[in-house]
């Protein structure tokens, strides 16, 4: 947990390390030749080659190594799954070492000094200053499965990403005044603050057990008071299955629909969920608030930036990949291969400290 907060505290992203699903490549489609049928070969124990650089399984599973020691990454166990995970780890190894080359071949060199003296500043802040707080963190490393180089090195290539970013991200047009108003006028229903319900909720396995909770609050049993008894949710059993102010958008449709129609104080349900069969009470009712385009104009201007910046980057990254030519051992290649990867800017292979 220390090396985790640390480094998410360093990096302010995760790795660029996604984990995706996608329909096989392995059919011939418009456009492609037969070609597209064979396999690639590459020597055995080879996940893919990188210009004149073959990257073996056992340097990837090591890559992948330090990325749960310093994020969290997962190895999933199901055997599906694993290979997915593999494929898509393959590939975000590979744009990681496109973004390295491109890097230095923009000039941008990060010495292990910068690196280092950044991360002490961040273990001071921290930890405290000292030899022993430094010390206690490279110890926590240890115990993590990791070394302080690797920390040092993955700084390192945080720090020349956000160069990067910045520089290929540099020269957009000016967000005006008029974008602006424009994107106020097409947002402002996700600006403002939405209708909050302060709720309580039972979860049970099965809709006559839920029936029966819903029976015995009706003839007057306290929802507290049947919320610790019958309740399967532990993390809200004891206090009697309160779940704070939640939004409509933060609850799985079925259940959000419910609870936002019902009439505060009456019980409402039962509703399946992913979770099993709810039964719930609202209590108290926070409305709406609409933006206000004075506080919140200066906010929307820097989301428009940040989405120019994010959609430069984004198409400068998939002509990087496509010109890189990676080649894939096939227990290795990954849907869409030559596609920049998609979803959040941590998924993007978007850099810490950039725009």
């Amino acid at each position: 947990m220390l090396v985790a907060l640390l480094v998410v505290a360093l990096v302010c992203t995760g790795s660029f390390f996604w984990v995706k699903s996608g329909k096989s490549l392995l059919g011939l489609k418009s456009g492609e030749g037969v070609l597209s049928f064979l396999p690639t070969w590459l020597p055995e124990g080879v996940a893919f080659e990188y210009k004149d650089r073959q990257i073996s399984s056992g340097e990837l599973d090591s890559e992948v190594q330090t990325l749960r020691a310093l994020y969290g990454v997962q190895v999933p166990t199901d055997p599906g799954q694993l290979a997915t995970f593999r494929k898509d780890a393959a590939k975000a190894y590979a744009v990681s070492l496109i973004l390295d080359q491109a890097a230095l071949d923009n000039g941008i060199v990060v010495a292990d000094k910068t690196a280092r003296d950044t991360l002490a500043k961040f273990v001071q802040e921290k930890l405290g200053d000292g030899p022993d707080a430094y010390n206690k963190f490279v110890a926590a490393l240890g115990d993590q499965g990791t070394t302080e180089q690797a920390v040092v090195d993955e700084l390192k290539r945080r720090l020349a990403m956000a160069q990067l970013f910045d520089k290929v991200t540099a020269g957009l047009p000016q967000v005006t005044d008029q974008d602006v108003q424009t994107a106020f006028a097409q947002r402002k229903d996700s600006l403002g603050a939405p209708e909050k319900r302060q709720i309580s909720n039972i979860v049970v396995g099965s809709q006559d057990d839920a029936d029966r909770v819903l029976a015995a609050l009706r003839s007057g049993t306290p929802f507290a008071a049947e919320a610790q008894q019958a309740s399967l949710d532990g993390s809200t059993r004891d206090k009697g299955g309160d779940l704070g102010a939640v939004s409509r958008d933060q609850l799985e449709q079925a259940y959000g629909d419910a609870a936002f129609t019902a009439m505060p104080g009456q019980p409402f349900g039962p509703v399946q969920n992913s979770y099993g069969w709810n039964i719930g009470v609202i209590g108290q009712v926070t409305p709406p608030v609409p933006a206000d385009f004075a506080q919140v104009k200066d906010q929307l201007r820097q989301t428009l930036e940040v989405e120019r910046a994010v959609d430069k980057w984004r198409n400068w990254l998939g002509s990087e990949i496509a010109d890189a030519g990676i080649r894939y051992a096939d227990d290795y290649r990954p849907a869409n291969p030559d596609a920049a990867p998609s979803g959040t800017p941590t998924q993007s292979g978007i850099p810490a400290g950039g725009k």
